[in-house]
């Protein structure tokens, strides 16, 4: 069953730098649960699953846009 609006979608993830360095994933944990096609998750991720299928896997590049927006230098928090 493919992924499409107003299904439930289950999944893993692992986020990278651009060296290729794991920064965060939650393979050790419960995968992240979000309803498809309301906005609850980036819209760039949200792009990427439209259509997939239960068990496949891929990766993204995700931009700014499609995202949390450019870095602003002045709205680092630690």
């Amino acid at each position: 069953m493919p992924i499409e609006k107003n299904k439930v979608v289950l999944f893993h993830y692992s986020v990278s730098d651009e060296q290729g360095n794991v920064v965060e994933n939650s393979h050790d944990g419960a995968p992240n649960a979000y309803l498809h096609g309301h906005g609850g998750i980036i819209q760039g991720l949200e792009e990427a699953l439209e259509g997939r299928e239960a068990g496949e896997s891929f990766s993204v590049t995700v931009t700014p846009e499609k995202a949390y927006g450019p870095r602003k230098a002045d709205a680092v928090q630690r």
